[in-house]
């Protein structure tokens, strides 16, 4: 066991907050100067290329900034196109100074970087969290012996369970990609070059912060637009801000050097759109796998006890359709949104927004009801109000874009 770094965190409490703080403050005051050594669990750097300037959750969808995988590494290695050429170059550049010997060749990792991760779909992502939480979901309703005979019955004792925990165990796609679970290789920004333990900072000193190579790379990194994890010295990120990685992207994008567009604005969409079209599907797929195909029930008749064989009541897709509306499950994608983000709102404060967002969804449509509803329910401050403000710029906005 090292007696500075923790190499796990199979350590009690005290060693790993001991530790933790040793390696934080080894790696602060022996790079001073670089600011592109970025702690990704502070503040809003936890949500970087997950969320939009809003904090609306994000993923990526453009043509423009498509995937691209990288030179000399499989293709199931891909990021956004421009962040793979400032990659590539920076590849070159070690590949230069190591062949000069301007560095260490020797480096295991920082010498002639390797792609060992890169962008993983958030799709799949949240596909393997929510198959988790089916699973969690029928375990309990069958552990209890919890039967429903019906979808509306199946929802009370639906909610009965997950209200309470959606704080920290968000059931909807944007609150998962806003959440821990949520890894930064959605963003489609980040790379790494190395498969060591998150978890062991003995490691991370070794192998990376006291490498020969060590502010090479960080200086590499600065100038081709990466920024890199501090508590992940071999994941790389590519700073959308940037210079040098804006200088990449408008190749692919000329008008991109403009007050307005920005690689995250014009190469990602709101997550809520994708997720609210399968809403209704999820929680159909979910009411079936939990529903019994029959079971007895105890019934008294004319003094005596008898068995009573219930069939709790299927649905084939079309009459589901037909008896729950969009309506229903707009109003509950709103309610369990609030809660996911645990915004400080009185109760009557939630059902002004709730009412608000169902006002401009029969006014103006559900895009935009969704988009006002989450520019809303993520701001980081001032949650109390209603949708006026935001209703009145994207009808702003959107008389701006038909001129």
């Amino acid at each position: 066991m090292s007696i500075y770094y923790t190499p796990s965190n199979n350590e009690n409490a005290k060693q790993l907050f001991e530790k933790r703080t040793i390696y934080n403050v080894t790696a602060r005051t022996t790079n001073t100067g670089y600011k592109n050594l970025v702690d990704f669990n502070f503040a809003e750097k936890f949500l970087y290329g997950r969320v939009d300037p809003y904090y609306v959750p994000i993923e990526l969808s453009s043509t423009v900034f498509s995937l691209k995988s990288f030179k000399g590494s499989p293709d199931t290695f891909q990021a956004v196109n421009y962040v793979v050429d400032a990659f590539n170059d920076v590849v070159l550049e070690f590949q230069r100074c190591a062949a000069t010997g301007q560095i260490d060749a020797s480096d295991p990792f920082l010498s002639n970087p390797i792609v060992y991760k890169a962008y993983v779909p958030p799709k799949k992502q949240y596909d393997e969290y929510l198959k988790t939480y089916f699973n969690a979901i029928a375990g309990e309703f069958k552990a209890n012996k919890i039967r429903v005979n019906n979808f509306d019955e199946f929802m009370i004792e639906l909610e009965h369970k997950l209200l309470p925990a959606l704080g920290q165990h968000p059931f909807t796609k944007s609150g998962y990609l806003k959440s821990r679970f949520c890894p930064i290789n959605v963003s489609g920004l980040a790379i790494e070059i190395a498969t060591l333990d998150y978890a062991n900072d003995e490691e991370k000193i070794k192998q990376f912060i006291n490498s020969p190579n060590w502010e090479f790379y960080l200086n590499v990194c600065r100038s081709y637009g990466f920024m890199v994890d501090k508590f992940v010295p071999w994941r790389i990120v590519a700073d959308v801000n940037s210079e040098s990685m804006v200088d990449y992207a408008l190749k692919y994008c000329p008008g991109l050097n403009t007050t307005t567009k920005t690689p995250l604005n014009l190469g990602y969409s709101g997550a809520h759109t994708t997720f609210f079209n399968n809403f209704k599907l999820i929680l159909y797929n979910l009411y079936n796998r939990v529903r019994v195909k029959s079971y007895s029930q105890l019934m008294s008749c004319n003094g005596k006890v008898k068995s009573h064989k219930v069939i709790p009541q299927r649905y084939t897709l079309e009459e589901f359709s037909d008896r729950y509306s969009e309506l229903y499950f707009l109003k509950l994608y709103f309610r369990w949104r609030v809660l996911e983000e645990e915004i400080h709102l009185e109760d009557f404060e939630s059902e002004i927004l709730i009412d608000d967002s169902i006002e401009l969804y029969l006014a103006s449509g559900l895009s935009r009801a969704l988009q006002g509803f989450e520019r809303v329910v993520n701001k980081t401050f001032d949650f109390r109000g209603s949708l006026t403000y935001t209703k009145e710029y994207l009808e702003a906005r959107s008389a701006l874009e038909t001129t």
